[in-house]
């Protein structure tokens, strides 16, 4: 297993899945009721945002990481069978 690919897989994912817990974060802030007057405080947003950027990166992380180690596994095993 080439672990330069799949440590490369795993960030370039990461980020992707951090800019997608940014996005939902920021969706998910504004989501209120336009017949409501509501206020979320300022450490609250970012505190929401952040724990969601995270959450997505170390998911991205995760899936792009597996998914490299599972492809980096199966090629030689495939060729085997040729």
């Amino acid at each position: 297993m080439n672990f330069r690919i799949v440590l490369l897989s795993g960030i370039v994912c990461a980020l992707i899945g951090s800019v997608f817990g940014w996005g939902l974060g920021e969706i998910a802030l504004r989501q209120h009721s336009s017949q409501m007057n509501s206020y979320v405080s300022l450490p609250y947003r970012k505190l929401y945002g952040r724990r969601l950027l995270w959450i997505g990166a170390v998911v991205g992380f995760a899936v792009g990481a597996g998914q490299a180690g599972i492809l980096s596994q199966r090629r030689p095993h495939d060729d085997d069978h040729r």
